[in-house]
């Protein structure tokens, strides 16, 4: 853990002078949009801020600045994260996609992380995040959150509540054409969160680590919304009546079936229709957490860690509704 002498050893980015020995962030998983975001936010804070950019597709990213480096790295090729991670101090961990098999791909990076000599690590996990939650994805995290703590590391943990833009392109979009949407959600609520406040806290935290060693954060959006109410403000800014449908676990998977969704995660499976790799396992589990109150969350965290409140799901459906997933990225 961090102690008061090496507290005092962080540079904060925002202080950074020419030709300075500053902290080097490493950003693992960095080809994504999450990761693009969070680089972009570091880069506007302080432009010399130094980066090492972690990804397997090292060709798939520009550098963005002169003291910003992308090295080649896999979570399953530990071999190549202690060459990736070396040199490195903070750690923004962006968790894989290999449910199930993510677990050990996480240990892998932490214990890389440690041989490389960083010092703190901020992880991605999942809102709701608890023994008993059905969610696959909860599982794995709270696995990563057991590792990360036993570690020794200093950490932070972003516990992200589903994104704004998620509710947005793959739940009221196809609803709005089909008026209707089906989820084994139940009559379950939660504070979807905007990706764009999921940067801005990740971008505050690896500026100054040591000002949430240990913390484990909820991210939230700033309501607490039922499905009757995401549906309703889905209504509203699509301009067309949406009904919301509950349906049981085995009619979701047996939909999803019929539009091609592979039941278990393949990394070399084609994106769906909507333009995300989530298979049906996974989805269906997330609805359950929803229907049994584990996604009930709401804080003000987003706030607290950046000054600025999170965006309501209404802003974020108007400003990205016409924007398949894969795009959004770009487009917001």
């Amino acid at each position: 853990m961090l102690t008061p002498s090496s507290r005092t050893a962080w540079t904060k980015i925002r202080d950074l002078q020419p030709e300075e020995d500053v902290t080097q962030i490493v950003i693992s998983g960095a080809s994504g949009d999450l990761a693009r975001r969070v680089t972009q936010g570091l880069l506007e804070r302080a432009p010399l801020c130094n980066l090492t950019l972690v990804t397997r597709s090292p060709e798939a990213i520009e550098a963005g600045g002169p003291n910003v480096s992308v090295r080649k790295g896999d979570y399953e090729k530990p071999e190549l994260l202690d060459e990736a991670y070396h040199g490195g101090d903070i750690l923004f961990l962006i968790s894989g996609l290999n449910l199930g098999r993510r677990t050990t791909e996480h240990r892998n990076a932490i214990r890389a992380a440690e041989k490389a000599g960083i010092r703190h690590i901020v992880y991605t996990s999942v809102g709701g995040v608890q023994p008993g939650n059905p969610a696959l994805s909860a599982i794995d995290h709270y696995q990563t959150e057991l590792d990360l703590r036993a570690s020794g590391l200093s950490y932070t943990i972003l516990r992200n509540a589903l994104y704004a833009e998620i509710v947005s392109a793959i739940w009221l979009a196809p609803a709005a054409r089909d008026g209707v949407l089906e989820m084994a959600t139940g009559h379950g609520s939660l504070a979807p969160v905007s990706k764009v406040d999921v940067a801005r806290c990740a971008t505050a935290i690896l500026a100054d680590p040591a000002d949430h060693d240990g913390a484990v954060y909820e991210i939230t959006g700033p309501e607490l919304l039922s499905m009757d109410d995401i549906v309703r403000l889905g209504s509203e800014v699509f301009g067309t009546e949406i009904a919301y449908k509950p349906v049981s676990e085995e009619e979701r998977l047996q939909f999803f079936d019929s539009v091609g969704l592979p039941r278990t995660y393949d990394p070399n499976m084609p994106p769906s229709a909507e333009g995300h790799m989530w298979a049906s396992d996974e989805l269906v589990s997330a609805d359950l957490a929803v229907a049994q109150g584990y996604q009930a969350l709401l804080s003000g965290h987003v706030e607290q860690i950046t000054g600025e409140a999170p965006a309501p799901l209404r802003s974020v459906l108007e400003k990205v509704k016409d924007t398949p997933y894969d795009r959004i990225g770009s487009a917001s």
